[in-house]
């Protein structure tokens, strides 16, 4: 369970409430994967009962309660950090079932669904390869850095599935051609498109360069901690 070894890992590094294993987690991975206060706090009063964790409650103007972890969870964090993923990750997507269950004489319909994610996913690899243009140098920044890049990666796989999507359904490569003329010609798209991926990342990185210092006050802090 990642959410269960994250808190356990920030636990290593010093005592911390609740609120504050929620920050800590969100100013790293904000951009990616967020928390709600409930998980926050089931997930701590199951580690507790465990015996991996041990609560102790401050008074004062708000009560509140500090985690501390206990030799119990350290062993626990430890195997969770050598062993190797149990199973890959299922492939769920929306909109593999939308595909699948969509009927063929809505497929046109189902076409100008599937370009305005092409807009979305290419506006997103835009503005990630211009944040992994520079690969930072303390291990915190790196992680951060791998972190968005595999974010990149894997929007460009999704871009590129699109594509096939659009070619199939369109029956041809004159009417998916057609069709990025229709759309406007959209840069991100089209450059995910018919770019390999060196190419993606290299013209996305140009052209959204003017844009890094405003993307990167963002959830993620792409200036290299020391």
């Amino acid at each position: 369970m990642p959410v269960k070894h994250a808190l356990l890992a920030l636990l290593a590094q010093r005592d911390l409430t609740g609120y504050e294993l929620k920050l800590r987690f969100e100013r790293t991975l904000g951009d990616f994967w967020q928390l709600n206060s409930g998980q926050v706090y089931s997930t701590l009063e199951r580690l507790r009962r465990e015996g991996c964790v041990a609560r102790q409650r401050e008074t004062g103007t708000v009560e509140r309660s500090r985690y501390t972890l206990l030799s119990r969870g350290r062993r626990q964090l430890a195997r969770w950090i050598e062993a190797p993923t149990p199973r890959l990750r299922p492939v769920r997507d929306p909109l593999y079932v939308k595909l699948v269950f969509t009927p063929p004489e809505e497929t046109p319909t189902l076409l100008a669904s599937f370009n305005a994610e092409m807009r979305r996913y290419g506006d997103a690899v835009e503005t990630l390869a211009a944040l992994v243009a520079r690969e930072p140098l303390s291990p915190t920044g790196r992680a951060r850095w791998l972190v968005a890049e595999a974010a990149r990666l894997q929007y460009e796989a999704q871009l590129r599935w699109l594509a096939t999507v659009r070619r199939v359904l369109a029956g041809s490569g004159a009417a998916t051609t057609a069709a990025d003329a229709e759309q406007g010609g959209h840069r991100g798209t089209v450059r995910a498109i018919r770019s390999s991926n060196d190419d993606v990342a290299r013209r996305s990185s140009r052209r959204a360069a003017a844009r890094v210092a405003a993307v990167a006050e963002g959830a993620i802090a792409w200036t290299d901690p020391r």
